[in-house]
């Protein structure tokens, strides 16, 4: 039995009771009662409710104050709650109807294939692969997907640079696979003027620069056999990779698609289009589609040379799959800088869907801000972002040489993933939509960095504090915020954001570390930051035997 379901499905009627947990022990009471109607102290509903509380098993007193009731647990309640997390016997069987019968298709980490992957990566993949823990933790099924982005202007260059820089790129010891293309594709639009240096992906696809990026792309689309044994070598170089690094971080996909597998369907949409006249020939020969909107006019969808952009191959992909997704909720993770643009085409797609057909995917989309360092935007073609193999890197060093190290290797439940804990952990506890200036020293305070004050209370708990006494408050408290976990839980699956579960992680574990508890009530702390941690995607599900 969980408390907060009581008072839950009660609101859902809606209900006259709101339930809330105090921020620290309170000794005369567990919960507060705040009852949701005026004058609720004449109100017949509310002292109906308040006499339903009292003469529930698990309820021990309740009393009215001023302007809301305090409820105290009973103790034997308390304590076989308690038992249960003490014995550490959690398979988070008992959250799976949260979102049982539910099937997800999440897409989230749509890569390019020029280059390793960077810190502003990170923010996408926590997000994408918390949703992710969390559904499935609630008894969700989800497919992790992605698309491949190797077969724009961008894959051109990486290629053209590979050809024109990698003999003087191998260095001793020889770069890891995705570092060396990544280095040679920044390299390429550095030194060539008509790449357009310092402008984005999309802005430099629109044009034609009659480049030996364009003549391999021309090549490409042709079937020339050289040009597609190059696309797929700079490809596979990068893809092994990030494969890498995303193991590093504990993350997998079950899925993995292909912009280049979709360009045929794309240029058939394109014609269609320009046949039905929903799409028009821009003067310079761009092909786009007319929004109607003042905010984002035209959505470009091939160049004047016929290579489909980002958008047309974005379409295509998820008008191709429509049909592998009945009954099946589709949510895209993607930088705030595509919510408009996604919008656009979404509206293009549902020109061309026929009424009674399958619908437009993506069905929801989870968008999330910009990361900068310094206030600089990390660009793709920079080639001065700092890598998140460099970063995890970086926080070994500094956990094994901090003092608390040594404890934290011996104690942490997962040793090995403190560091992609630590990385990955920090945005989801961050607002998602605003853009977030990230400065990698902050992943190891505490006080701001939810996946290093996860990782020192997961380390201390597992320690325990031997010969300490237990202390009744922090105990019924501890208690009391596992119950908690189950409303988060519920509000990820419902609102698809995972910042609710991460910020109640966050408190509990700062409540945790102001000083040494008990061992019960370590015991108890640890069995919730555990689950907490497997909701977020920061560590492996235990098996369901």
């Amino acid at each position: 039995m969980n408390i907060f379901d009581f008072f839950d499905a009660a609101e859902s009627e809606p209900g006259v009771l709101a339930a809330r947990a105090p921020r620290r022990p309170q000794p005369e009471f567990d919960l507060l009662l705040i009852p949701r109607v005026p004058d609720w102290k004449q109100d017949s509903r509310v002292l109906a409710a308040l006499n339903h509380v009292q003469r529930e098993p698990w309820a021990a007193e309740v009393r009215v104050a001023r302007n809301f009731v305090r409820l105290r647990l009973d103790d034997r309640w308390i304590d076989s709650a308690g038992a249960a997390l003490e014995s550490g016997h959690d398979d988070d069987t008992d959250l799976g109807d949260l979102a049982a019968g539910q099937s997800f298709a999440l897409q989230f980490w749509d890569a390019n294939a020029t280059k390793a992957l960077h810190a502003g990566h990170l923010r996408n993949l926590a997000i994408g692969n918390g949703l992710a823990a969390g559904l499935m933790q609630a008894g969700a099924n989800v497919e992790r997907r992605s698309l491949i982005n190797d077969a724009g202007r961008a894959m051109g260059e990486a290629m053209a640079g590979m050809l024109r820089f990698r003999a003087g790129r191998g260095g001793h010891p020889p770069l890891k696979s995705d570092h060396l293309v990544g280095r040679c594709y920044a390299d390429y639009v550095a030194t060539n003027a008509q790449s357009g240096e310092g402008a984005d992906s999309m802005a430099r696809e629109l044009t034609v620069h009659r480049d030996k990026a364009d003549e391999l792309v021309g090549q490409m689309l042709r079937g020339d056999p050289q040009a597609a044994a190059l696309r797929r070598s700079t490809c596979e170089l990068v893809l092994s990779g990030q494969r890498q690094t995303l193991r590093r971080l504990g993350i997998t996909f079950d899925r993995i698609f292909f912009e280049f597998d979709y360009l045929s369907a794309a240029a058939r949409l394109t014609e269609r289009g320009l046949r039905e006249g929903t799409l028009t020939y821009r003067n310079d020969g761009t092909v786009v589609y007319g929004t109607r909107r003042r905010d984002y006019a035209e959505l470009p969808i091939a160049r004047s040379d016929g290579l489909p952009t980002e958008h047309m191959r974005f379409i295509a992909y998820w008008m191709t799959e429509a049909a592998t997704l009945r009954r099946v909720r589709s949510v895209q993770v993607a930088g705030v800088e595509w919510a408009t643009p996604t919008i656009c085409r979404r509206q293009l797609m549902e020109t061309w869907s026929r009424p009674g057909a399958t619908a437009v995917h993506p069905l929801a989309g989870v968008f999330h801000g910009l990361v900068s360092i310094d206030g600089s935007a990390l660009g793709s073609s920079k080639g001065s972002a700092p890598l998140i193999d460099d970063l995890l890197t970086w926080l070994d060093t500094q956990i094994d040489e901090d003092w608390q190290g040594g404890m934290l290797r011996r104690t942490h439940p997962a040793p090995d993933r403190i560091a992609a804990q630590t990385a990955l952990a920090y945005f989801l506890s961050q607002p998602s939509t605003p853009p977030l200036d990230f400065d990698p020293t902050r992943l190891l305070n505490h006080t701001e960095s939810l996946g290093w004050a996860l990782s020192l209370a997961q380390a201390r708990a597992a320690q325990g504090d031997a010969g300490s006494n237990a202390d009744e408050l922090d105990y019924r408290y501890a208690v009391v915020q596992s119950q908690l976990h189950r409303r988060h839980l519920r509000l990820l699956v419902q609102r698809l954001e995972v910042v609710s579960l991460a910020r109640h992680l966050l408190r509990l574990a700062h409540w945790y570390l102001e000083r040494n508890r008990s061992d019960r009530v370590s015991r108890v702390v640890r069995s919730v930051l555990d689950r907490g941690a497997r909701g977020l995607g920061l560590m492996q599900a235990p098996a369901v035997s």
